[in-house]
């Protein structure tokens, strides 16, 4: 097989995308789409050498994992050992059980499906999972495993046969990542099937599904629309982008003209992938993204906050040589290994047998543990209340949940009913149920009946789509009905905000007219700001290894801005003036995070049953008399 540096700088392009999305430059907000672009590159390369074996009959199942294993396993165990050791000085008890079982699921080539499995919507914060980049690995893993397979299957038949059972392969998949998305997004976005078809568009070009061209201009085309598709995704795409699905043809149909415009030709393009600093960065490619992630979640973990632009700066460099490093003294010498014997598929499966077995033993140590706690002499974490009084499943509902399982008002009624008292309504989602704990401890003495409406993942608003939440449009659909059934006269509106509303015009306009369309009912309307959101996992944690009851809070004030132009006429409650102030050497708000009373917080974010109490309590006078004119 010819040696293609364009494609090495087009892996140079995918990593840059994934590196800066992570490092939270916000102007690549669909820089995660660089692990599609990834899958296409490995699709044609793998179809690349299996077809080269196959046509010289001489491929053999042994060596193709050999070669996989050389080329993938080396760098990630070196990665993974260190950061286990990492994780041992840096995590808590809690933190460090759970990455024991990351671990063990990386190391077995199943992380993505664990990830899938766990994606609860109270699952501790993915972003400060120092492996969950290695889903993809699990990805590309199985295929590893299931592509030779067919292969075998297939060598007796005409290349032609190949190309239509991968074309069938690759639409079948597709129309399944297609039909997930709306339902059943996480999968749709962890697991093997719905994303097969972006490994197999790749082998199909390294089997000529598509003729090569002879003429220049075509080429030149092909190649500057498949670059042009790959950038639309990176500086157009963001995380509200229901994805895969049909985004992903954007990078993955742009991949794909690059790498085939490439094959019979040199292009304009081609020629910026092939300076020697983009193939560089593709070389040490793999490298890079192996040991980006887990190094820039402890740089977060160690800081307690969001790094700086300087600190980012200065992280991105300490990957870039570690990096440098990993590529030379492990990819390349275990990919080349000198001494013959190093070389023998029995000896390779055995030491990569005992590598896998020690590091998914380590991780089940950790499980077994309960994360190590004799680490720490005087580790006690508390059972902090709150969440045990949202109502789950009933008044809260979950993901899977339709409309119709929400039981109605006096099921969902907060404190004692009060005859002939005005209704109100708590509508939103976990960060509105979180104020129901407070809610009970002062329902007695507000004049009017409170009734929980709630849903995770779904903000109050009206007509939005919630990527991952697809009953959201529907549950927030019925609250006219709710509200003229019941007679409510007061809305409380709460929600995780920044998920929503980041940037988004079109969002603010729905949540504006939402807000509008209560008010000319006569409906009074109190929305709560963001509360503030922390890089901890847990807060008693957070005060154990920081030595600190405050914390940065990295959402909260900034989050709710968009929030206060699109609810004019409401009053507004921000919930960061109860326990933060600003920092004058940080652009991020200190928050006080417990009082000798107990923690404010049970999780990163969602209030305590105590902080509940404590922020309902402060402001019983505006859910009395909520001023409409607020803001005005």
């Amino acid at each position: 097989m010819t040696y293609r540096p364009d494609i090495d700088g087009l892996r140079a392009v995918s990593i840059l995308s994934v590196l800066l999305f992570h490092a939270k430059f916000s102007l690549f907000s669909g820089g995660y789409i660089g692990v599609d672009v990834f899958f296409v590159i490995s699709g044609y390369l793998i179809g690349s050498i299996v077809l080269n074996d196959a046509q010289r009959g001489r491929f053999s199942l042994a060596d193709f994992y050999v070669r996989r294993i050389r080329r993938i396993l080396p760098a990630l165990f070196a990665a993974l050992a260190v950061t286990t050791v990492l994780a041992l000085f840096l995590l808590s008890p809690q933190e460090l059980k759970s990455f024991a079982q990351n671990l063990a699921a990386t190391t077995l080539f199943s992380s993505n499906i664990v990830y899938y499995l766990k994606s609860g919507y109270f699952e501790n914060a993915a972003e400060m999972n120092p492996l969950l980049h290695t889903w993809s690995l699990g990805v590309e893993q199985q295929f590893y495993i299931v592509f030779p397979l067919a292969v075998l299957v297939l060598i007796p038949y005409r290349r032609s046969v190949w190309v239509a059972v991968l074309l069938a392969a690759a639409a079948a998949s597709f129309a399944l990542g297609v039909s997930l998305v709306p339902d059943h997004p996480v999968a749709a976005f962890y697991l093997l099937p719905p994303r097969l078809w972006e490994l197999v568009l790749g082998a199909l070009l390294a089997f000529g599904a598509v003729p090569d061209s002879c003429s220049r201009a075509v080429r030149e085309l092909a190649c500057a629309v498949g670059a042009a598709l790959i950038l639309v995704s990176v500086f157009a795409l963001s995380e509200a982008t229901a994805f895969p699905g049909y985004a992903a043809l954007l990078p993955c149909l742009g991949a794909a003209l690059v790498i085939h415009a490439g094959r019979s030709g040199p292009t304009a393009v081609g020629r910026l992938l092939t300076l020697r600093p983009m193939v560089f960065i593709g070389l040490i490619s793999y490298s890079m993204y192996i040991w980006h992630w887990p190094l820039m979640v402890f740089a977060r973990f160690y800081k307690g906050r969001d790094l700086t632009t300087k600190e980012t700066l200065i992280l991105l460099a300490i990957i870039a040589a570690v990096s440098v490093l990993s590529w030379r003294l492990i990819e390349i010498p275990f990919r080349k290994p000198r001494a013959a014997s190093d070389r023998r598929p029995s000896k390779v499966f055995a030491r990569t047998g005992w590598a896998m077995a020690g590091l998914a033993g380590v991780g089940l140590l950790g499980h077994l543990s309960n994360g190590l706690p004799q680490r720490f002499t005087d580790y006690a974490p508390q059972d902090i209340s709150g969440r045990e009084l949202y109502k789950e499943h009933t008044c809260f509902l979950e993901t899977d949940q339709p409309p119709e399982a929400w039981p109605g008002l006096e099921s969902c009624r907060i404190g004692s009913p009060k005859a002939d008292a005005p209704t109100a309504l708590l509508w939103g989602d976990s960060f509105a149920a979180h104020y129901v704990p407070g809610l009970q401890n002062v329902a007695d003495t507000l004049p009017f009946n409170i009734v929980q409406y709630t849903a995770s993942g779904c903000p109050p608003i009206k007509d939005l789509s919630v990527n991952a939440r697809p009953n959201c449009q529907e549950f927030n659909r019925r609250v006219d009905e709710i509200i003229d059934r019941n007679g409510i006269r007061i809305v409380i509106m709460a929600a995780r905000w920044e998920w929503y509303m980041d940037t988004n015009a079109l969002d603010l306009r729905r949540l504006h007219e939402t807000v509008d369309a209560l008010l000319n009912r006569g409906i009074r309307i109190v929305v709560m700001g963001q509360s503030p959101v922390f890089r901890f996992r847990n807060p008693y944690d957070h005060t154990y290894f920081m030595k600190s009851e405050r914390a940065y809070s990295i959402t909260g004030q900034a989050a709710d801005q968009p929030v206060i132009t699109a609810t004019r006429g409401a009053r507004f409650v921000d919930t960061s003036d109860y326990f933060c102030d600003p920092d004058p050497c940080k652009d991020l708000p200190l928050c006080r995070i417990r009082d000798d009373q107990g923690f404010y917080f049970l999780d990163q974010g969602h209030f305590s049953a105590h902080g509940s109490t404590l922020i309902v309590q402060s402001i019983q006078e505006i859910l009395r008399a909520p001023d409409p004119t607020y803001g005005e």
